[in-house]
């Protein structure tokens, strides 16, 4: 069984030795220690020829212990990912003893330039970066969730750090939304990104409602209150509508003519 969403990120001009692990249906590891090829290739897209390609019998693959325990490492190396940048498929295929091919593993391997990611808590009065960071919780750089970018972009689009935050968190939430729930092994140990997506989404609303009480924009319903309504009719700078109808006017109209409008301003229970 082919594991999917196998993505992670390198940068221009460095090395990286990403391991697979190949599982059956339940989630249990596969013996491939017997296996005659092991093959990674990494393309643009469907249509396009590998950027990347790795083999076993060419070096490029090894196992991680001896192949018992179902994993294998590919040694992509500066000069495969100097002249890359962008988004690439990859996949992995194993080849049994008896020479058939399966692939085994699927995802995306993101090359790009280095992020920028800073975190400093002795600077959190003045520095609104930080404060966005620390409202997000992502204040861990073996864990890092958003780029400086990323997070300076977001302040430049609301008032306040706490309407920024929300934004981080929905942004980080989408990230996580786009992956499935993996169980690790017979230990049965998940990895829940859907409830990952949901506690940042939870936690957006919650920043949004904090940024929106501290000087954000909060949408306003009027004539829900009495004491509104007679507010808004007594304000002699808003724009009058062009006729109202009273309480005490009588549209049955028992005569059969037109029924009378009565213009704003005029007198109650009489045309004008």
């Amino acid at each position: 069984m082919a594991s999917i969403n196998q993505d992670f990120v390198t940068y221009q001009g460095n090395a990286v030795s990403p391991i697979f692990t190949v599982k059956n249906s339940a989630g249990v590891a596969i013996d491939i220690s017997g296996s005659t090829e092991i093959a990674w290739s990494a393309i643009r897209d469907d249509l396009d020829v590998p950027v990347i390609s790795k083999t076993k019998t060419g070096g490029g693959i090894t196992f991680v212990t001896d192949g018992t325990d179902g994993k294998f490492q590919v040694a992509i190396l500066a000069t495969d990912t100097a002249s890359l940048s962008g988004s690439y498929i990859h996949q992995a295929t194993v080849t049994d003893g008896d020479g058939n091919p399966t692939t085994v593993s699927v995802g995306r391997m993101q090359v790009g330039l280095a992020p920028t990611w800073t975190y400093d808590s002795t600077a959190l009065r003045t520095n609104t970066l930080y404060q966005v960071r620390r409202l997000v919780g992502d204040v861990l750089a073996s864990d890092q969730q958003l780029q400086d970018e990323e997070i300076r972009f977001a302040i430049s689009l609301y008032s306040n750090v706490y309407l920024a935050a929300a934004e981080c968190c929905r942004e980080i939430a989408a990230q996580y939304s786009r992956k499935v729930n993996t169980v690790q092994g017979a230990s049965g140990l998940q990895t829940n990104y859907s409830q990952q997506a949901i506690a940042y989404t939870l936690r957006a609303k919650e920043l949004e409602n904090r940024g929106m009480a501290r000087g954000g924009t909060m949408p306003y319903m009027g004539g829900i209150s009495i004491a509104d309504k007679v507010a808004q009719q007594n304000d002699t700078d808003r724009v009058q509508p062009s006729f109202i109808i009273g309480m005490d006017d009588n549209l049955l109209n028992p005569s059969g003519s037109a029924p009378p409008v009565y213009i704003d301003g005029g007198p109650t229970g009489s045309g004008s």
